[in-house]
């Protein structure tokens, strides 16, 4: 009997996603390292973040660059993964912050273009208006804040430099076509992808065998 099934295709490796692996700035003051985690406490957090590059497939889709992360603790040792899609890109012409005061968040929050704006940059802005838009995205995962004493109704806090990447050392693992559909199609976690991770962490003999 003949099978009229469709042939397999194998996945396709595509590129390379970056893994980092993040702890508590040591150099912090325990309430500083407090203020950093909250609930998950300091000594068992640790902030995984994924991050996955522009791709175009086959048919021309272009696919943006996204970052996944999550927090994982004693207390919250299966906790979900976040994702972060690119929806607009950042203006080129607006100064980064420098007073470091406030909320983490209001220092990584630059107006986009429109459509219209970004389609009408040359390539090479363009460019550079994705890896800005990157770039602060990776800040507002590394920074946090410091919430200070209520005085006169008024509460000063401050932002501090939260997070590091552990052992200073990145990760690179392989992406797929599959990988890629998978996060930007179905919205879902490419499990593959984790898999690869903790198969690349376990050669790293600095690392953890298990977080939390």
């Amino acid at each position: 009997m003949t099978s009229l099934s469709a042939p397999l295709v194998a996945p396709k490796i595509i590129g390379k996603a970056v893994y980092l692996e993040l702890v508590v700035n040591p150099a912090l003051t325990p309430d500083q390292q407090r203020s950093v985690c909250g609930w998950h406490g300091a000594a068992s957090s640790t902030k995984q973040m994924i991050i996955f590059p522009q791709y175009q497939d086959d048919t021309g889709k272009i696919m943006q660059s996204v970052v996944m992360t999550r927090t994982v603790s004693e207390h919250s040792p299966r906790a979900q993964w976040d994702t972060s899609y690119t929806r607009g890109f950042s203006k080129l012409d607006e100064p980064d912050m420098e007073n470091l005061g406030g909320y983490h968040a209001d220092y990584t929050s630059v107006e986009d273009y429109s459509k219209e704006e970004f389609d009408e940059l040359p390539i090479v802005k363009q460019v550079e208006s994705r890896q800005r838009t990157l770039a602060l995205t990776l800040k507002r995962e590394l920074l946090g804040t410091v919430y200070g004493e209520v005085i006169n109704g008024e509460r000063e806090d401050s932002v501090i430099q939260g997070w590091v990447v552990r052992d200073d050392t990145p990760l690179a693992v392989e992406i797929t076509n599959e990988d890629m559909a998978l996060l930007h199609d179905e919205c879902k976690t490419p499990q593959a992808v984790i898999r690869r991770i903790n198969k690349v962490r376990e050669s790293v003999l600095t690392f953890p065998n298990k977080l939390a």
